[in-house]
Order: C-alpha cells, then structure tokens, then sequence
C-alpha cells in the first residue's frame, strides 16, 4: 500500500510539475509575442515618422555628382581621338555639365531601340542623339527645348565623272533636285531616328512610293559614307550632319531638303511629373547662343577624326592651285586659306565650269567683270586668280569706310560678292533704322539680308528684290569651311 501510495503522490508531482511548465511556455510564448507586436508597432511607426524624400531628380542627380548621357558613336556625335572625347553632343552635354558642376559620363550606342530602352530602364539620365521633338515623342518623354532647328535632306552621290563635266548644269541634270523625284526610290536611314518619318510623311504628299530602310547598327555618317562609296544610293540625315560630314566625303551632294525645319533637343524619362533636370536643360540651352552653338560645332571639327584622315589625305594641299591662290591673297592681303574657301564654295576647284547664268571658272567671275578686268573663257588659272583678287580689292574699298574692322569686313565682302554691293548697302542702312549696328554682321547685318524681300517696300531698299537665304548661306558656309582649313592646316 505504501507504495501505490508513494507512486500516487509522484505521479501527482509530476503531472503538477508538467501542468506549470506547460502553462509557463505559453505564457512565456504570448510574451514573446506581444514584444514582437510591439516592436513591428515600433518599427512601423518609426518608418512612418522618417521624413519624406522631398529632392527632386535634378537634385538628385546634382547629390550624386554624375551626368549619365546616351549618344551615337560617330564622327559626329561622340568619338575618341588620341585618347580624347570629342563630338557634338559630348561638347554640348561637357558644357551643361560645367555650368552646373557635374561630371560627365558617356555610354555608346548605335542603336536608337537601346538608346530608348537605357533611359526608360533609368540607366542614363538623358538621351542626345539630336533627337527630332516630335509630337509622338512628347506623349512619351519629357523632351528639351531645341537646341537648333534643322531640315532634313537628302544625301545622293555626285554623277560618275562629274569631275570632268564642263557646266553646272550637266552636273544638276544628272541629280535629284525635286522631293517628287525619290518616288520609287529606295532610302536607307538609322533606325529610330526621325527620318523615316519624314520619308513616309513625304510619300504620303507626293503620292508615291518611297521605300525605306531602316538600319539598325549603321548611324548616319556612315550610311553617308556608304553613298559616297556607291554601295548604297540615298540617306537622309539631318543638315547640320550633312554639313559636317560632307567636308570628308567628296562625291556627296546634299543640297535637296525633304522636310520643313524641325526642332532638334534632347530626350528626358518621365517621372512623377518631375521637370527639374528639364529646366536646368532648358535653362542652358536657352542661354546658349546660337553663335556658341556653331562655334561648337567648329571646334569639334578641329579636334575630331576628319582632321586627321583629311590631313593624311590631302598632304597639307587644298588643291593643284594652292601656291597661286597664296599668291593671289598675298596681293589682296587676304588669309590663302579664306580664298581657297571662297574659290572652294564657287567652283570646288573647278577651272572650266560654267553657271547657267555664265558665271565662269574657279572664282565664277560673271561675264560683265570678266570684261572689266581683262579676261575670257580662254584665260589661264593665273589669270582667272588674279581677276578674281581685283574683285574682292574693289569690293574691300568700297566698304572700308562703312565697316573699319578688317576682320569684320571680310563676311560684308562675302555678300558683296555673292549678291553685289546694292543689296548689302540696302542691308546695312536697314539695321541702322532698325536699331542694329551697321558694321557688324553676325545678328546685325545678317538679318537684313538674310529677311530682305519682307523690307521690299521700305525706303532704305533701292536694290530691288534678293533671294538672301542664299548669300546669308554663302558667307556661313564659307566662313565655316575657312575656320576649318586653318585647322586643317594650321
């Protein structure tokens, strides 16, 4: 009995013993618990009392120090020579950096799919290929100001031994010279960019075929390379690239615009209607002279490939006439090289070609100061050079007294040139009534010559009528190409 009894009272003890261990765990659970709720509550709370990240994206990106860019990777754009970046867009972009103190980093794509994919992915901050700010883009992307505006056109290869040919108008006959000429044709243009647009806009108003190629890995410098080289027949690239690229590529005519101008900026990723990086943007290219802008565009042809190949292939000569056009400008106390420019834009070192008008040979001198100064279409390279430096010393004395500054004087002789001393004295006392400076050109003068026939009936106009898109155009043009044969050979 003893013993069932002392088993009874263990077996109580024990069961006693389990009953408040068990009740302690839970217990001792539920605490656990509740310190876990309570420190989710706290957790919670803390995040709801951190503060609220009130910068915006430029201020971010200002926070961060570093500018993430997309470009093409061209002799246009973007390129590396000597181990230094140089371009366009990266002259630009280094620009817009400085002025708010960011570094700049660069990445390389050729392909305007992936250029779009890396900015929606926030991999980079902007897109600066020259993007075309259309409206299909602007439902998509917060796009900038323009930076220029530009038309489209059209890159075909000169005629097979145009060189030879002995009149302008042999050379014009065997080119397209009319939109409605490229019905049938096939174009090849870089994918993404807007010149496919343009081209189906462009059948859709001619009413014709046009067929398009897009390519996919080819930007459009090289495609203008491949026109030039003859394996393919057209491309279309915006003017400022046909420009530029022309100056290397010797059988390309891109005269043919086929497209009104368009705005060219830059691409921005929406987000949360934040438009601060777009104003800082903005805020630059709005104070960006478009003086500045072309004086970029010049100092990245100085730094950039075409220099060197151009130099290699050229042996530090513009052409066979070189000694007699220094000659010529040393009498005339002109740079050689802003000769060879100005011979350059009416000839293209041409001796025997004719105009339609019977402007003739390397200087395209007219009939009528032919006869002035002594010479005929029979007249040797010497000869025409040397008329042709009369010329210009005549036009210098005529306006030395109106613009003192030689320097300055030289883009007024240009248009006297081209247009005739008339017009550009009608130019000048039209910036006088109108409160420009006379003796400046660049955004003074310029303007009256380049507006003239909307001042057709001002009393200052006694020259009658001029077209003065082209003399504007001609003294641009030859200014720029003189800025780069002295870097050429400088």
């Amino acid at each position: 009995m003893m013993k069932i009894k002392t088993f009874v009272i263990l077996g109580i003890i024990v069961s006693f013993c389990f009953l408040y261990s068990c009740d302690n765990v839970g217990k001792s659970k539920e605490n656990e618990i509740d310190k876990s709720d309570e420190k989710q509550e706290e957790t919670v709370t803390e995040e709801l009392q951190m503060p609220e990240d009130t910068l915006t994206v430029f201020e971010h990106l200002q926070e961060r120090g570093v500018l993430v860019a997309v470009t093409n990777c061209s002799d246009i754009n973007y390129n590396m020579y000597n181990n230094h970046p140089s371009g366009f867009e990266y002259e630009l972009l280094k620009d817009f950096c400085d002025t708010y103190d960011l570094k700049l980093e660069m990445i390389v794509n050729d392909n305007m799919d992936s250029c779009f994919r890396l900015l929606d992915s926030k991999r980079v901050d902007v897109l600066a290929t020259g993007v075309g700010l259309t409206k299909q883009l602007k439902k998509k992307y917060l796009l900038s100001n323009p930076i220029f505006t530009q038309k489209s056109v059209l890159v075909q290869r000169m005629p097979k031994d145009w060189g030879s040919m002995s009149t302008k108008n042999e050379i014009e006959s065997q080119l397209l010279r009319s939109p409605l000429d490229l019905a049938g044709k096939t174009v090849h243009v870089t994918k993404g960019l807007h010149s496919a647009k343009v081209l189906e806009h462009l059948s859709e108003e001619i009413g014709d075929t046009i067929y398009v190629v897009e390519c996919d890995t080819l930007n459009p410098v090289e495609l203008m390379r491949l026109v030039n080289e003859g394996q393919i027949d057209y491309t279309v690239v915006d003017e400022y690239i046909a420009r530029m690229a022309s100056y290397n590529l010797n059988s390309v005519d891109t005269k043919l615009a086929i497209s009104l101008e368009q705005p060219i900026g830059w691409a921005i990723k929406q987000q949360n209607n934040d438009t601060s990086l777009l104003k800082a943007l903005n805020d630059w290219i709005d104070n960006a002279e478009q003086k500045h802008l072309r004086k970029v565009m010049l100092r990245y042809v100085k730094n950039g490939k075409y220099i060197s190949s151009r130099r290699e292939e050229s042996n530090k000569r513009l052409s066979s006439f070189d000694n007699s056009i220094k000659k010529t400008a040393k009498k005339i106390g002109w740079d050689w090289r802003l000769l060879a420019a100005l011979i350059y834009q009416e000839s293209r070192f041409k001796v025997d070609l004719e105009s339609e008008k019977g402007a003739f040979g390397l200087m395209q001198l007219m009939p009528s100061v032919m006869k002035r100064y002594g010479i005929d279409y029979d007249s040797s390279v010497e000869e025409q050079l040397d008329a042709g430096g009369k010329l210009i010393s005549y036009l210098d004395k005529s306006l030395k007294n109106k613009v003192v500054d030689s320097l300055e004087r030289v883009k007024f002789i240009l248009a006297a040139y081209n247009a005739g001393l008339g017009h550009v004295y009608d130019a000048q006392r039209l910036a006088q009534k109108y409160g420009k400076a006379p003796d400046l050109w660049d955004d003074n003068v310029d303007y009256y010559i380049l507006n003239k026939s909307k001042y057709l009936n001002d009393t200052c106009c006694k020259s009658g009528f001029l077209r003065g898109t082209q003399t504007y155009r001609f003294v641009e043009e030859i200014m720029d190409r003189y800025h780069h044969y002295q870097a050429l050979l400088d």
